[in-house]
């Protein structure tokens, strides 16, 4: 009796230890499998959530795209039409350069008239002038014309009044000498616009429309020759005679002649 009772004992301790071990088994099973699927529920979110930056970065990028092909064509369209104004300035400026061409001949041809007559045509600085050779320049302190210079200046008004369209600047020049006591002019300024007035008032004179002339006084700020020497005093005592032409009358003029 005493030997069942103890393989009693026996039995029940052990269906004890055999219960405990599987319940830790069970609940170490559950944890395991709560943390899994945890896991998984994590890795499943953050895919869904990469498969949404996904698609957002496709549709950006297909905006953008259709975007930049849209500015593509624009630009593509700017430049032909770039090209087409760059054509079309290039025939302007040919045909520029025909007019000044045309006009500048015109211009020349117009002082050719009376380019014996004492006077010269030069080209300086895009502009057309008409200068009094040396031997009509003035003397010293003086802005009184001579028989020689008067005979130019009728030339010139002849010209003047056969093309209305043109109009002139009469410059006058002095050489570097100051005024002394008890001259007739207070000083170079208004002894050089004298003399462009002396001009103006002879060809007035002559019948030349006063709308057509205008007179400078340059003092001697712009010698042509060497203050330092007698003859180079002589050709800064001068007056020079810029052209101002109408150049629409005058383009129109040479355009009839083409």
């Amino acid at each position: 009796m005493r030997q069942v009772l103890k393989l009693m004992v026996v039995l029940l301790v052990f269906g004890s230890l055999s219960s405990c071990v599987s319940k830790k088994k069970h609940d170490e099973l559950v944890a395991s499998k709560e943390a899994t699927d945890q896991a998984l529920a994590e890795t499943q979110s953050n895919l869904k959530n990469l498969q949404e930056e996904k698609d957002a970065l496709a549709a950006q990028m297909a905006a953008e795209t259709k975007r930049l092909n849209s500015e593509l064509d624009g630009l593509k369209s700017e430049l032909n039409s770039t090209k087409g104004q760059v054509s079309q300035m290039q025939q302007k400026l040919s045909m520029t350069e025909a007019e000044l061409a045309a006009i500048k001949g015109e211009i020349t041809g117009i002082f050719e008239a009376y380019s014996g007559s004492g006077l010269t045509v030069e080209e300086k600085d895009g502009s057309i002038y008409v200068m009094t050779s040396e031997k009509l320049n003035y003397r010293s302190g003086s802005a009184r014309v001579n028989s020689d210079q008067r005979k130019a200046i009728k030339a010139l008004a002849e010209t003047l009044k056969s093309n209305p369209e043109l109009t002139i600047l009469v410059e006058g020049h002095t050489d570097d000498d100051k005024m002394v006591a008890g001259a007739a002019f207070a000083d170079n300024w208004e002894l050089s616009t004298e003399r462009a007035l002396t001009v103006i008032r002879e060809l007035v004179k002559a019948g030349v429309n006063p709308a057509q002339l205008a007179a400078a006084g340059r003092s001697d700020n712009e010698p042509v020759g060497d203050n330092e020497t007698k003859d180079g005093k002589a050709m800064n005592r001068r007056t020079v005679i810029k052209a101002d032409p109408n150049m629409k009358g005058l383009f129109e003029k040479a355009m009839k002649k083409n």
